[in-house]
């Protein structure tokens, strides 16, 4: 008598505990942009469907308990697939409104205007191409007149861009490091490509999964092994298209190769700040900046009207230099 009525219990509070777990296993699917939380959420939500299984088993056949674990695993598997890729996909920002900023210092009364609408024009962009983080300076007779970041130098932990924060040059690195040291550009120069990616990703190096589960779920938020992100230095962590080059269809973390494309496995960086003060200096053409095949950065020098526009991104195929011509064209009114 004392069995028959546990039975029932027991099969009820197994049912609620899988419940309770797939549950907590689309929470941490959907709270979370890396990849391994998809893989986490996959996992607990299996372990879901095992209970729910072992709890019906007494009553279900065989070959049904077993049809309805493997359909479980594939109904868990696809639903952490597709909960991963709504997230990545989804707007980062869900009004330019939002879009979080940090100023160098406020401009001076004359260029209050020109702020402004290359403030909301750059906001848009971010909105537009889906791009976590985006820097901007200008610069007009001799010095740097504004310097704002818009957005996040690392989604996963919303830590700001700012004026400092320094970014991947790519391909533009020849046409500026040689100036970095007589220049004196302090937020100028070049690292390690692993500086910029601690977990090798995409290499021979990278982490084996079990260790970075262990690492991400158990370690990290017990305090007892540091976080790898927000990158340390003021570096901005990088991202590339999930797929057809379009930062709006999703994004993930940078390889490791793709931040070294220059020379001897270094990657160059530097800031809007430094990148307007080394153009107002060397009078260059106007330049871009590439990674992984797609742009990064845009310097652009106004012949006419002497004002110099860098804008920086932490996404790849970012259409920098259409928003760098923008902003330009906002100043170049103030000028009319």
């Amino acid at each position: 008598m004392t069995t028959a009525v546990l039975n029932p219990v027991k099969a009820f509070t197994l049912i609620a505990l899988g419940l309770a777990i797939a549950a907590m296993g689309i929470y941490v699917a959907n709270a979370d942009d890396a990849p391994g939380a998809a893989v986490i959420g996959m996992l607990l939500m299996v372990v879901g469907v095992v209970l729910g299984v072992r709890a019906a088993r007494n009553r279900l056949p065989m070959w049904a308990a077993r049809s309805a674990l493997a359909v479980g695993v594939v109904v868990a598997a696809f639903a952490a697939f597709l909960t991963h890729a709504v997230v990545v996909t989804a707007p980062l920002f869900p009004q330019s409104q939002e879009v979080p900023s940090v100023v160098a210092s406020a401009p001076s009364p004359q260029h209050t205007a020109a702020v402004e609408r290359a403030r909301e024009l750059v906001r848009a962009a971010v909105l537009e191409q889906n791009l976590p983080g985006v820097s901007v300076a200008v610069g007009a007779g001799g010095t740097v007149i504004w310097a704002e970041g818009f957005g996040w130098r690392d989604v996963v932990t919303r830590t700001p861009v700012t004026p400092d924060t320094r970014f991947n040059i790519g391909t533009a690195a020849s046409a500026v490091s040689a100036a970095a040291a007589r220049l004196g550009l302090t937020n100028t120069g070049a690292d390690a490509a692993k500086e910029w990616s601690p977990e090798a990703i995409g290499e021979e190096g990278e982490d084996f999964p079990p260790l970075t589960l262990l690492r991400h779920v158990i370690w990290q938020p017990l305090g007892l092994m540091p976080a790898e992100y927000p990158l340390p230095g003021h570096r901005a962590t990088f991202y590339v298209p999930r797929s057809d080059d379009n930062p709006g269809r999703g994004r993930r973390l940078m390889y490791m190769r793709d931040l070294a494309c220059c020379a001897n496995g270094m990657a160059f960086y530097s800031t809007p700040f430094d990148l307007v003060r080394f153009a107002l200096a060397t009078h260059p053409d106007s330049v871009n900046g590439e990674l992984a095949g797609g742009m990064v950065m845009s310097l652009l020098t106004g012949r006419d009207s002497g004002i110099v526009i860098a804008v920086t991104s932490n996404m790849a195929h970012a259409n920098t230099s259409s928003l760098a011509l923008r902003v330009a064209d906002a100043f170049a009114q103030q000028t009319r």
